[in-house]
């Protein structure tokens, strides 16, 4: 992605926060830490590099926007700019040796002038220990620093670090505009819907449907669907058979497991009207969803979209993905007796 485009890329998506951040660093007023909470596709990685750029900025425009274009722009953009730190997770998480680095970074001054900025992704994926380190950092900044700390779900946050933060929450993208660009990505119509409660960014949803991965999990997790809803105890063995497999690492489990919300929500949704089917997540299991929303009280969908919401915060905790699948369909079976 170019200079250019990752600051109209922010503007695009958070116009109002690019605006704010701007603005606040030309009046000098601009916080040592924030949280920035937002799903995948909301911009939240292009605001952090927009606001780096601003700080370092050589040649800032009229409407107060980086350039994009000086030497300063340049490096933070190649990212390699002594004075902004950013790290990923490497993997599935954010590693003991990034760890270190960052922890030597923080009690270093900036190398070129008097400001540092720390930019750590998808922070959520840091360990307690890691989290706590960044948290000293937080309490006692050295010199002029400024620290984006980036997630996609606050929830999974540790409380002392979301008390000692600024949190700014994304703004969603707008469904029908999601569902527009899925359309021009040449995403067909029957996973549209789908994949708007997925992501909100039109590449990931370009990945989920590559190789087939989401034609292949919206059918195994119907076909599981369907069986629960039939009473059919073999749903149980869908779970290893056909679900386990389509969760090769941990970002792809969690996604099977919103999945799994989501069939579930379209018979929650068709318990006052019918939904036309192209607005469902699982419009290949329809008649399904349609025929246990008047066979189900309210209270037992109720009780399964809350057994189903569960299954993210089991698998934040460490266990086991087939595991708390398994358990899910006990609980279903047994809401279906």
């Amino acid at each position: 992605m170019s200079e250019e485009s990752v600051v109209a890329t922010a503007q695009r998506l958070q116009p109002q926060l690019v605006s704010h951040f701007m603005q606040l660093i030309q009046s000098n007023h601009l916080a040592h830490a924030y949280l920035f909470n937002g799903a995948d596709g909301t911009g939240r990685q292009e605001v952090a590099r927009t606001v780096a750029m601003r700080l370092f900025c050589q040649n800032v425009t009229a409407d107060g926007l980086p350039c994009g274009q000086c030497a300063e722009c340049r490096r933070i953009m190649a990212g390699d700019h002594p004075d902004v730190v950013s790290v990923v997770p490497d993997g599935q998480r954010i590693k003991v040796d990034q760890v270190r680095y960052l922890k030597a970074e923080f009690t270093k001054s900036a190398v070129e002038g008097n400001q540092k900025i720390f930019i750590v992704d998808q922070v959520d994926r840091m360990t307690t220990g890691a989290a706590n380190s960044l948290l000293k950092f937080i309490e006692e900044p050295v010199g002029n620093t400024v620290a984006l700390l980036l997630t996609a779900n606050k929830n999974l946050i540790l409380p002392t670090i979301l008390s000692r933060t600024q949190i700014v929450d994304f703004i969603r993208v707008a469904p029908q505009a999601l569902t527009t660009a899925l359309a021009q990505a040449g995403i067909v119509p029957s996973q549209r819907y789908l994949l708007t409660t997925l992501t909100e960014s039109v590449s990931a949803a370009q990945e989920l449907v590559a190789d087939d991965w989401l034609q292949n999990a919206q059918t195994a997790v119907g076909q599981w669907f369907a069986a629960c809803c039939d009473r059919d105890e073999r749903a149980f063995v869908r779970v290893q058979t056909e679900l386990v497999p389509l969760g090769s690492n941990r970002d792809r489990q969690g996604v099977v497991l919103d999945m799994v919300v989501q069939v579930w929500h379209d018979a929650l949704r068709q318990q006052a009207n019918t939904v036309d089917p192209a607005d469902l997540a699982y419009p290949q299991v329809a008649q399904v969803s349609q025929r246990v929303a008047h066979q189900l009280s309210i209270d037992r969908l109720v009780n399964i979209m809350t057994e189903t919401l569960a299954t993210r915060g089991q698998l934040a905790g460490n266990l086991n993905f087939q595991a708390i699948l398994e358990a899910l369909t006990l609980q279903i079976l047994a809401q279906m007796r």
